[in-house]
């Protein structure tokens, strides 16, 4: 440790105990922490902090910061290649038995370990630590320190490192128990029903009533698609067809808010801007129907209408569902399933159109189930 160090251990332990619960982001906090670190005369001139996560695409996040260009947040995904890569590094051993590595870089024995060593090498680094942070659940996460110096970490840089360790665990614990919550409650409910079941709305009821297009779309021959298929060819099936309708749901501000059997339900919200929505539901439409089919071996249909719907909690006293209810949704789905019989993959009601400033044609009046009066369907015009 440097003689010009201006804080001490025991003022970084502070810090992270005080000020790290109030920081937003895993990023802040190894920001805050690599400065702080620097502050008391141990030259970092490189950090992560990273955790195994339950994400339905990454294997882990992680937070990247080099003293020049600060933090970044960086994803760790499930692919061969990087699955290899993160078998062959100091990290693996650390995420699944919690055992440390130290590479003095400037010796081949230590830097040959592993590829990462030589990598670090090449760019100048001389020292490189990969530090468990054990949870309370007995699991790993993981804090990478490296530096230029020549010198390397001495014992005082890593007795001061080590004893700022448990406050640095005990906070980054609460980000990641914060963040698997978010993640599940987008992954399984929805980004911004998510965010309102995590703001308190748990109670049978909470909601409120919003303006939306509502979107829903159904799978055409499903019964015979499933009996004609193995298992594994089946779910292969849906999640390309709820993949295909999810990314172009996501990509124009929609929502989906639930698979049921092999229909969608989601909304495009809006305040006071109908309009929008409309055109919104409308280009995520016609990006997957039609030509968007060509080269698919299933088919599916998508009905579009405009209404107010109840969103929020409806079920049994502790098994509730975040969704929408209200006739909108109704008629959405009967939509839907007129889309069969007209032969068209797309069809919208007369609210719909008559808010779009697309090529529409008629496809008559209908009676829809549960609807008093007939409703007239719309099918875009062909291209």
């Amino acid at each position: 440790m440097s003689s010009d160090a201006t804080i001490s251990g025991d003022a970084i332990i502070r810090w992270l105990m005080i000020e790290g619960p109030r920081l937003e982001t895993p990023s802040a906090l190894l920001n805050g922490y690599s400065l702080k670190l620097c502050e008391a005369g141990i030259q970092i001139d490189r950090s992560t902090l990273g955790a195994p996560i339950l994400h339905p695409i990454a294997k882990s996040s992680y937070v990247f910061w080099d003293n020049k260009t600060g933090p970044e947040q960086r994803w760790f995904v499930y692919t061969p290649d990087q699955m290899e890569m993160l078998k062959a590094s100091p990290i693996q051993k650390i995420y699944t038995h919690g055992e440390p590595t130290s590479l003095r870089l400037d010796l081949p024995s230590d830097r040959n370990r592993y590829p990462i060593g030589e990598d670090l090498w090449a760019e100048g680094y001389r020292q490189y630590e990969a530090l468990p942070l054990q949870f309370a659940d007995g699991t790993f996460k993981v804090l990478t320190l490296a530096t230029r110096s020549p010198n390397g970490f001495g014992e005082a840089d890593r007795a001061l490192i080590d004893a700022t360790l448990p406050a640095l665990t005990l906070v980054f614990e609460g980000f990641i128990a914060r963040n698997t919550a978010k993640t599940l409650m987008e992954t399984y409910v929805g980004t911004r029903a998510g965010l309102r079941v995590l703001d308190g709305e748990i109670a049978r009821g909470d909601g409120s009533t919003i303006d939306a297009v509502i979107w829903f779309s159904d799978l055409r021959g499903f019964t015979a698609l499933s009996q004609s298929r193995s298992e594994d060819d089946l779910l292969k099936l849906l999640n390309d067809y709820f993949g295909t309708l999810t990314d172009a749901i996501e990509a124009h501000s929609g929502e989906v808010l639930k698979f049921i059997g092999d229909a969608l339900l989601a909304v495009f919200p809006h305040r006071d801007d109908v309009v929008s929505a409309v055109e919104r539901a409308e280009a995520a439409a016609l990006s997957v129907t039609g030509n968007g089919q060509s080269g698919k071996d299933y088919t599916f249909g998508v009905g579009l209408h405009p209404g107010s719907v109840f969103y929020g909690n409806i079920g049994g006293g502790t098994r509730l569902d975040f969704t929408v209810i209200g006739s909108s949704v109704n008629i959405a789905s009967r939509i839907e399933g007129l889309c069969g019989a007209l032969g068209e993959t797309m069809l919208a009601s007369s609210d719909f159109v008559e808010r779009s400033n697309g090529q529409w044609r008629s496809m008559g009046q209908h009676t829809l189930k549960g609807v008093t009066d007939p409703v007239e369907i719309f099918a875009p015009e062909p291209d």
